[in-house]
């Protein structure tokens, strides 16, 4: 159960925040869960969900590119939330490249365009201190510095997703079909620290 509780479309004072709501739960990825916990905060909401339509919904980078890079930040941060849900639009054209992604990217078994950005996103979330001289020179064999740094401007957004995600230990709506309880690493630890109310 997240540490804040969700609103839900229709549970809003503002319409704007409710279309946004209605929006994840039928769309985007079919749970409200994340929006429905910035949305406690309309403006928080209303300023957000505008960056990922911009990238998923017209970018440069196709949308199944994106929410590869979304996967492998979740696994990379841990993030339960984000390694469970999936974008709606772009779940058919991943489900067969799922198992190259995940673990040791697979450059045999995705396409050298895919294969970079996921490396990237694995980079990001790990620590972009120590990306490889001489990456970026091969991803400029396949995107144009453009996409580039539409790439890595993406990928900061999904570990702040993660981040954002993890801290405030989201669940998955009651009426979405993700499994519910999930169940953040720590758990254990957290419970032996807690600090009394």
């Amino acid at each position: 159960m997240g540490r804040f509780k969700a609103i839900k479309p229709g549970q809003s004072a503002d319409n704007d925040v409710n279309e946004l709501l209605a929006g994840a739960r039928n769309g985007w990825w079919q749970d409200t869960s994340m929006f429905g916990t910035i949305g406690r905060v309309p403006s928080l909401l209303k300023t957000i969900v505008p960056v990922f339509e911009a990238f998923f919904g017209g970018g440069r980078i196709p949308p199944h590119v994106l929410e590869m890079m979304r996967l492998k930040t979740g696994e990379m941060n841990d993030c339960t939330y984000c390694k469970a849900v999936r974008c709606e639009a772009t779940r058919e054209a991943i489900a067969d490249k799922e198992a190259p992604l995940f673990g040791e990217v697979d450059f045999e078994r995705l396409p050298l365009n895919e294969a970079l950005a996921v490396q990237l996103a694995e980079y990001i979330a790990g620590d972009p201190n120590y990306i490889p001289d001489g990456f970026f020179e091969r991803m400029r064999g396949v995107y144009s510095e453009e996409e580039i740094i539409e790439l890595v401007f993406a990928c900061g957004i999904f570990n702040w997703g993660n981040k954002f995600n993890i801290t405030m230990q989201i669940d998955s709506s009651d009426d979405s079909r993700y499994a519910k309880g999930m169940v953040y690493p720590g758990a254990d630890i957290r419970a032996s620290t807690a600090i009394a109310a």
